[in-house]
């Protein structure tokens, strides 16, 4: 019928839209990343100031698979990073981590040796083979030998001649045996010679054997260690039953090509000025424990002696990849891309020193436009993006993901698990782990930090359980995310917020305040209800 018997007399029909739906104004459905966060803006936005709409169309299907790049040659099975803290990422939180398939960056805020022990033993928590297992020699006490087991954490001991990897294998001592000696001698237990307990006649593999060999060779002998020999029958390397099993259990976990786990570790210029050279020792101390990429910190701005600090790493340790963090400007991150660094990790400084006590508490305020423009650069470079600063909530995750971030690191979700470094109590019914904020001048250092707003502060946090189920309701989180935005894994997000497609829109006024930092009666659990909260 037509459509003047609907309108006013004297009216006239106005033009159909092209597109053939109704006519809205500019901005009805959001705006792009471009217009709200990208160099035109006049004002910066934090992650609470604004929300992703909805796609017209959900996805059909959750993203399987969550791989991401955390630097220019190493891949994770998930994309989540444990931030380099002194209250979150210590050795049992890198080994959680790299089991789930992440990866964590061990912090420097203590001394050299005790950050490469650290390193050493994620590495050494999985191997394939173990090409430097503890030795002793046959004169050695089964006293020196429980040290060494409660040192090291293993149960096998090799004996060989001279005590020493290398030398020529004559027995085997493991925990059982040393459980088994009694008393009935003169001599006490821990003074008797391993000789007297150690297991002579060991099966062996000789050289080149492959691993999955060596495991069909343990179950037709139904052996748990195997130690490897070359025709001389000289120790070369120890193969351990757990750690096939292990490997089992964690299909997904972050492995070098000698299965062990992947870790970082971080390492400062600045110690280069005060430290006689302290910056370089950790480093060449961190790649000796077999470290597989070093994190140089840039808090402090990025000057001539990072760039040149920089170039010195990277043509040393030519299999080791170098990040860069955090960095907090566009400028800052195109410097560091122009040096070859491997990664970008993404926040605001950790309250340094030149930085006033209310700048401090405001600090995090604009990370979600800093986390757009220095992403957007990164990728034109080819260089992985770490977003750290901000990162507090489920949805501020996915946020970071959809403004371009390849991998997160949320450093308070992380810091409420059993996994990370603090004591525990229970306060009122209530189990929650103590947290200090760390210094800011090394290790033993008397200067306390600010409290970062929002991330670093003292006081309880309520225990959220194992960083494993953490990660589980995390990855939930963020396939029922992409799901809802009409993307179907991490991969698309970039394409589709750099085509405009993902709109988004304000929810509150630029640089509004986005609360106090979490407290005891603030935190909780994460429940299924709050996994698909707004993003």
């Amino acid at each position: 019928r037509p459509l003047s018997r609907f309108l006013a007399p004297g009216a006239a029909p106005s033009a159909a839209p092209a597109h053939g739906r109704m006519a809205v104004g500019e901005g009805a459905d959001g705006w792009p990343a471009e217009k709200l966060l990208g160099g035109a803006a006049t004002h910066g936005c934090g992650f609470d100031d604004f929300t992703f709409l909805p796609a017209l169309e959900a996805s059909a299907n959750e993203a399987e698979k969550l791989a991401a790049r955390f630097s220019k040659n190493i891949s994770l099975h998930m994309p989540f990073v444990g931030p380099p803290s002194p209250t979150v990422t210590e050795e049992h939180m890198a080994v959680a981590l790299s089991l789930a398939g992440g990866i964590g960056i061990i912090h420097k805020q203590q001394s050299i040796e005790e950050q490469a022990a650290m390193v050493r033993k994620v590495k050494e928590h999985e191997t394939a083979f173990i090409l430097n297992p503890a030795t002793l020699g046959p004169r050695a006490t089964i006293g020196d030998a429980e040290q060494i087991m409660r040192e090291v954490g293993c149960s096998c001991i090799p004996i060989t001649d001279n005590g020493r990897m290398g030398g020529r294998l004559i027995g085997l001592v493991t925990r059982r045996d040393l459980d088994a000696v009694g008393d009935e001698t003169d001599q006490p237990a821990h003074e008797q010679p391993l000789n007297s307990v150690m297991v002579k006649d060991v099966f062996t593999a000789s050289e080149p054997v492959t691993y999955r060999e060596a495991q069909a060779l343990m179950l037709q002998h139904k052996v748990a260690k195997l130690p490897v020999v070359n025709s001389e029958r000289e120790l070369v390397a120890l193969i351990c039953r757990g750690d096939g099993k292990r490997s089992i259990r964690h299909p997904f976990a972050t492995r070098d090509p000698n299965t062990q786990l992947l870790v970082a570790a971080s390492v400062s210029v600045d110690e280069e000025k005060v430290g006689d050279g302290a910056g370089w020792d950790r480093a060449l101390a961190l790649v000796d424990a077999g470290v597989d990429a070093l994190v140089l910190e840039v808090d402090h701005g990025v000057s001539e002696a990072t760039l040149a600090f920089l170039k010195r790493l990277k043509a040393t340790f030519l299999t080791t990849d170098v990040i860069c963090g955090r960095v907090s400007s566009v400028r800052q991150a195109e410097d560091l891309v122009k040096t070859d660094c491997d990664g970008l990790l993404v926040g605001a400084p950790k309250n340094p020193g030149y930085m006033a006590p209310a700048m401090a508490q405001t600090s995090g305020l604009t990370e979600a436009s800093l986390l757009f423009q220095i992403a957007r650069h990164a990728r034109m470079n080819g260089v992985p993006v770490i977003a750290e600063g901000g990162v507090r909530t489920q949805a501020d995750v996915v946020k970071a993901f959809c403004l371009g971030a390849t991998t997160v690191a949320p450093g308070l979700l992380f810091a409420r698990t059993s996994d990370s470094p603090g004591e525990h109590c229970y306060r009122n019914g209530v189990r929650v782990k103590l947290r200090r904020a760390p210094s800011r001048g090394g290790a033993g250092s008397a200067n306390r930090a600010l409290p970062r707003h929002g991330e670093t502060f003292e006081g309880p946090l309520v225990d959220n359980g194992s960083v494993d189920d953490l990660l589980e309701q995390l990855c939930t989180g963020v396939r029922g995310g992409l799901k809802s935005l009409g993307l179907k894994g991490l991969a698309d997000v970039y394409p589709s917020l750099a085509s405009g497609a993902l709109r988004m829109e304000l929810v509150r006024p630029y640089g509004a305040a986005s609360g106090e930092p979490p407290g005891l009666l603030q935190v909780r659990r994460l429940t299924s209800s709050q996994l698909y909260s707004r993003w």
